[in-house]
Order: structure tokens, then sequence, then C-alpha cells
């Protein structure tokens, strides 16, 4: 997720990354070096804090990679991601959810390989469309839609952002 220049934290921008019903097993993310402290990030669902779980409080954070394991999250796929970037460049956050179909009880030992915005599983892709996409591969087409952990890759361009409505 593109986080534009000049957002405040009393404005954050927020972006949705919603997918179908889910088991998020765990969240990958990667800030890469840059924003100095200027760019907090947090998840939320439907406006409410969920990663930090604290109102206004966000992720802080520069040149750092990490992913957090997860259980007994959220499964209805509804999650966004808000941000605040009070620096003069934009920046990005880069996400990953770890997926299972409700039910599953498998959890990866590592993310699946894969860029660009939908789900990949080992038997197939769910369709996911990214808001704003424009242009091709906005969404992708299943194959199936078997037990395996799906993947998402989130990487939002400007573009995307402000084609969305998101400032």
């Amino acid at each position: 997720m593109l986080v534009p220049a000049g957002t405040p934290p009393a404005a954050p921008v927020t972006v949705d990354v919603s997918f179908p019903e889910r088991v998020v097993t765990a969240v990958s993310w990667r800030v890469p070096p840059g924003p100095s402290g200027l760019m907090g990030w947090a998840l939320t669902s439907a406006g409410a804090p969920v990663i930090p779980i604290q109102q206004q409080t966000y992720i802080v954070t520069d040149n750092q990679t990490s992913t957090w394991p997860l259980e007994d999250f959220l499964d209805s796929g509804n999650w966004q991601v808000t941000a605040y970037n009070t620096g003069l460049y934009d920046h990005t956050v880069y996400l990953t959810f770890l997926l299972d179909l409700p039910g599953a009880a498998d959890i990866p030992a590592s993310p699946l390989p894969g860029s660009g915005a939908g789900f990949t599983g080992t038997g197939g892709s769910v369709p996911v469309t990214v808001p704003g996409g424009g242009g091709s591969g906005s969404s992708t087409t299943p194959a199936d839609d078997s037990p395996a952990v799906a993947v998402m890759v989130l990487a939002a361009l400007l573009g995307q952002l402000a084609g969305a409505g998101g400032g």
C-alpha cells in the first residue's frame, strides 16, 4: 500500500484490503528503507483497530520486515490498512495475509511466492478486486477453491489509491 506524503495522523488514509471469508493464520509485512519514523500504519476492520488494538496507534518502523502468527482473529475478510505519512515523500508498506479456508487447520511454514493482487493457493485462485485497480490484473479468476492456504500480496500504487478515492 502506497501512503502519500503529507497524510497527517489526524486524517489517515484507509485502503480496503478485504478478501472472501478466510481464517487469517499470519500477516507478513515489510517497510522498505525511507520513512524514518514519519509513516505509521495499522490493520483495521470497519474502522475499528485490530493491530495494534489501541485507537489511533500505529506501527512505526523503517527498513524492517516481520511475520506475525495470528490466532482467533476475525475471519470475515473485512480488513483495511489505515496509515499516515507526515514526510515529504510517498512511502510503502507491503502486506501478505496467510489464509486458510474456514475449517482448515494447516499453518504454512513460510509464505508462498508470488506478487500482485490476488489469492494464490496450491490448487488455484479465488477472485479479488483491488479498488481502483484499472487495467488488466485487477482481479483473478478461480481455478478451484481447494483447502490449501491462500496468500494475498498487496502492493497498491498511488494511481490505484487515487482511483479508489482514498486521498
